[in-house]
């Protein structure tokens, strides 16, 4: 004989349908996480070295996660909605929160295609374009046969972007990373050199190599393990600093972002400046 003052007796709902209901929560719950679990293991496992760039980010991310996503938070919300209806105290708190972890998901994605919009889709940027600055044919060697070309005067195809196509990066430079510019009357010498090493290697650069006029390194992201290569040219009396992405994606504006710091922390330190006039 059933309980009065139990919650099945309260609700009206039988018992065995309560767990039904209940296993039903826990399924969506369970599919928004592994959903979230196989996304951060894709990453995890690339930036490891295990599979391509191509395999974790472009078909296992970009490709297979979305659906994934999709298919979570629509057993999510139907999960949500039955709980609605059938004692909410014990099940809607499991498919709320595989709502949230899904829907959290799709918006990560919604970002991103944002960001791509955004953004110009280049993966290089230079403080100078008069004067192109080169890598050494070790680090261009490093970089790999399927890296991002290194070119002098390189341009975005005009069928890649109804924005940016047709124009040089020189140009998307100019126009979206104003701050990356010359460091002008600084004078720098053979010894001092290695105080840009160390500012590298404490902002997680692994130096690639130096000598008395230029300095090359690279740069991994945290995530994924996307590298970048830098290149340091000094002159007499100036600074340039270029950073290329070797994955050939849009960098959702990072190369700016790390040739600016590079740029700051340079005028930063405490280098002779030379007397204008």
């Amino acid at each position: 004989m059933s309980d009065p003052h139990s919650d099945d007796a309260f609700n009206g709902t039988p018992h065995k349908a309560r767990k039904k209901g209940f296993a039903f929560a826990h399924l969506a719950f369970m599919v928004s996480v592994i959903t979230a679990l196989f996304l951060l293991g894709t990453m995890m496992i690339t930036h490891l070295g295990y599979i391509s760039l191509d395999l974790g980010f472009k078909t296992l991310t970009l490709g297979i996660g979305p659906r994934m996503a999709m298919v979570a938070l629509v057993v999510a919300a139907l999960s949500l909605l039955i709980s609605l209806f059938k004692c909410p105290k014990y099940r809607a708190p499991w498919a709320l929160a595989a709502v949230v972890i899904a829907g959290g998901i799709l918006g990560g994605y919604a970002w991103y295609h944002k960001l791509l919009k955004d953004y110009p889709p280049i993966a290089d940027v230079a403080t100078n374009w008069d004067r192109p600055l080169s890598f050494s044919d070790k680090l261009v060697a490093q970089r790999g046969r399927d890296a991002l070309p290194i070119e002098d005067l390189p341009r975005v195809p005009r069928n890649e972007s109804l924005d940016w196509g047709g124009k040089t990066v020189a140009a998307i430079n100019e126009a979206t990373c104003p701050a990356a510019k010359t460091i002008d009357n600084l004078v720098i010498t053979e010894d001092q050199v290695p105080a840009i090493v160390t500012m590298l290697k404490q902002n997680h650069y692994t130096v690639f190599g130096t000598s008395p006029w230029r300095v090359e390194a690279t740069y991994q992201d945290n995530f994924y393990g996307f590298k970048s290569d830098i290149v340091i040219r000094i002159d007499p009396r100036s600074v340039d600093v270029r950073s290329v992405s070797r994955y050939n994606i849009p960098d959702l504006g990072a190369n700016c972002r790390r040739v600016t710091e590079i740029v700051q922390k340079i005028r930063a330190m405490p280098f002779p400046a030379v007397a204008t006039g």
